[in-house]
């Protein structure tokens, strides 16, 4: 549960505890009292006892040396990666899906951690799945795209539908995310 939906529960809970009491008034001798240790029992309204822990809100990962939280720069698709990105994770398209969706289904991955997202209708056979697995880890090199292009042309191509084309589209290589469009056959 979300914390401002717990202090909403909390103060919610306080409203109706308020309203119960005034419903139902208690004799004093029946409501709990607060006391402090190493002090004398307090006779008369209850006390307010400081709480001993705070909640806290959650700890978010700290920018890098240098840099403050407004400097960090959003991720960035680039048409070649740097000679030392490493291929982490693939992201395969439908073509035909407009521009900006992809890009958001390509910054979407590269927050994740799935090896291999496939968006627009696109889907691989576990074979296909199985042979780019072996690509992952390798560096950025016009080989290992070839490799990629060639095992999902191959692999999701058929006899009744084969591949038209398929090209890069773009790279996040901060994440290692190579980015895939699949054009079918029309």
């Amino acid at each position: 549960m979300p914390l401002v939906s717990r202090i909403l529960a909390v103060f919610a809970a306080s409203a109706a505890l308020g309203l119960a009491q005034e419903a139902l008034p208690l004799p004093q001798s029946v409501l709990p009292r607060a006391e402090v240790p190493g002090s004398a029992p307090v006779s008369g309204p209850a006390v307010f006892i400081k709480p001993t822990k705070s909640i806290k809100p959650p700890v978010t990962a700290a920018p890098a040396a240098g840099t403050s939280a407004a400097e960090v720069p959003p991720l960035q698709i680039v048409s070649t990666p740097s000679p030392d990105t490493r291929l982490r994770r693939l992201v395969v398209v439908d073509a035909t899906m407009t521009p900006e969706s992809i890009r958001q289904i390509i910054l979407a991955s590269g927050q994740g951690r799935v090896p291999v997202t496939m968006a627009g209708g696109v889907s691989a056979p576990a074979p296909v799945l199985t042979d780019l697995a072996g690509l992952f880890g390798s560096t950025a090199t016009e080989e290992t795209q070839k490799k990629v292009i060639e095992t999902v042309k191959k692999g999701m191509g058929s006899s009744s539908r084969p591949l038209k084309r398929v090209e890069v589209v773009g790279w996040v290589p901060s994440h290692g995310v190579m980015a895939i469009a699949v054009y079918p056959e029309s």
